[in-house]
């Protein structure tokens, strides 16, 4: 089960959680789909749930009452100083919504909006880093920023989190984020859609199995299961209504 190094580098995607008054449905599908664990802390008002795989943290799933806005699946950014970063957003032609904020014994967060208005998260590790492994069943395979501001919102991160950006040759309007010289997020340029977000890509054992298993527990398919240069994957709505990707890495070899 492979391990990530810690702490995650700066700018590299080291969390995703989602706050919704529907957390006990969200629950209720994701783990079994993706072999989470871990029940909500009872002493916290946001009921916060962290999901693991054999101990280990990969997600986070909160609570928001009723009639306050949802929080999707939204991505944090690994970061060395919170309060520095997050005091750029706004210079850069984002939007600051929470300045640097303290979650006691655990880290620091910031939430901002890129110029597209897509919101991500910013955490500084004090000392909890995040994501404590990847590459098996239920981790976070990709993260995709779905933008009709493509270029405008690489810039942005590429300049709030000194990362590299990268257009793809072989796909044009589509960048990549390189933190250590390796790809941590995408972001395609799109012509149209409802909102500009950040969608996951889970990474499953059999995507087709899990397709099936997801549409069995109220998921919607909008991207049938299809092979790519980078493994296979569908698209789905999940019982809430926010995006997600499935994806099996290409076999290794």
């Amino acid at each position: 089960m492979p391990e990530t190094t810690l702490p995650h580098p700066q700018g590299a995607v080291c969390w995703l959680d989602t706050l919704q008054a529907q957390q006990e449905q969200l629950l209720a599908f994701y783990q079994p789909l993706l072999r989470w664990s871990g029940d909500p802390r009872p002493e916290d008002p946001t009921k916060y749930a962290v999901q693991m795989i054999d101990g280990k943290a990969v997600a986070g799933i909160g609570y928001m009452p009723p009639g306050e806005p949802k929080m999707p699946w939204t991505g944090y950014f690994a970061v060395d100083e919170v309060d520095a970063v997050a005091a750029r957003i706004e210079e850069l032609g984002g939007r600051t919504i929470v300045a640097g904020m303290d979650a006691p014994g655990v880290g620091r967060f910031a939430h901002g909006t890129d110029p597209g208005g897509a919101h991500f998260g910013l955490w500084q590790a004090a000392p909890f880093p995040g994501f404590e492994f990847y590459g098996v069943h239920g981790t976070l395979a990709w993260f995709e920023l779905v933008t009709t501001e493509g270029k405008a919102s690489a810039d942005f991160y590429g300049r709030l989190l000194g990362a590299e950006v990268q257009e793809m040759p072989e796909m044009p309007g589509y960048w990549t984020l390189h933190v250590a010289g390796e790809p941590r997020a995408g972001i395609l340029q799109v012509d149209q859609v409802e909102a500009n977000h950040w969608r996951p890509y889970f990474q499953v054992d059999d995507v087709d199995a899990a397709v099936a298993a997801a549409v069995a527990t109220g998921a919607t398919l909008v991207e049938p299961a299809a092979d790519t240069p980078f493994g296979r994957m569908a698209g789905l709505i999940d019982p809430t209504g926010v995006e997600i990707k499935l994806a099996t890495p290409p076999a290794a070899g």
